[in-house]
């Protein structure tokens, strides 16, 4: 028994553990290689998702911008519209403004006051001519507070014996040997299509 050599069976079981050990890491390397790889892999795959939805974004984007960009140019095109619209309007009140004023401001002077000159600007009427006194124009003045369209009414100026040159009251007042004061007033027209149309319907209903 003492003759035994064990250590052949030693060394052999050194070198399987070795061995063991050796292809234990060996597969553990390849295990921790797939695992890193698929790892790699899927994290490519989001990051081409990502950039995929990113891409389809910036294409709806553009998309967008060109749709924002016509819109503006319609609401130019509106905008342009509606100024030109607004424009006719105020045109076509101005004409009803004139119309008007032609028709009922006869009915406003009364008789020993004669017109030189009406002109209307802006809503606003100037008016000049000649009067034989001056409570004919504070009449005249009392007409047109009266009226339901015409505002404002203010006396300027009344110069007793002022002569007017060559106007057509000065023709007729030396003819007449009539003894005029000039005077100077003005009022405001503040008409608008909505009330032109409350004036027709109140002529209807009459």
């Amino acid at each position: 028994m003492s003759n035994i050599n064990l250590l052949p069976w030693r060394e052999e079981l050194q070198r399987r553990r070795n061995s063991n050990f050796y292809m234990s890491a060996g597969i553990a390397f390849v295990i921790a290689a797939l695992i890193g790889a698929v790892g790699w892999w899927y994290a490519d795959q989001l990051v081409q998702h990502e950039q995929s939805r990113i891409d389809r974004l910036n294409q709806e984007i553009v998309k967008l911008d060109a749709k924002l960009e016509t819109i503006n140019g319609l609401k130019g095109e509106i905008d342009s519209m509606k100024q030109r619209m607004d424009t006719i309007t105020r045109l076509q009140e101005s004409r009803n403004q004139a119309v008007h004023l032609l028709n009922d401001l006869p009915t406003f002077v009364g008789s020993g006051v004669y017109l030189d000159k009406v002109s209307l600007s802006n809503g606003k009427v100037a008016v000049a001519g000649a009067t034989e006194a001056h409570l004919r124009v504070v009449a005249m003045i009392r007409a047109i507070e009266a009226s339901t369209w015409l505002k404002n009414p203010v006396i300027k100026d009344i110069v007793a014996d002022a002569g007017r040159g060559n106007s057509v009251v000065s023709a007729a007042a030396k003819q007449f040997g009539l003894n005029l004061s000039d005077f100077n007033m003005s009022f405001d027209v503040p008409y608008s299509q909505e009330q032109e149309q409350n004036k027709t319907t109140r002529r209807g209903r009459r």
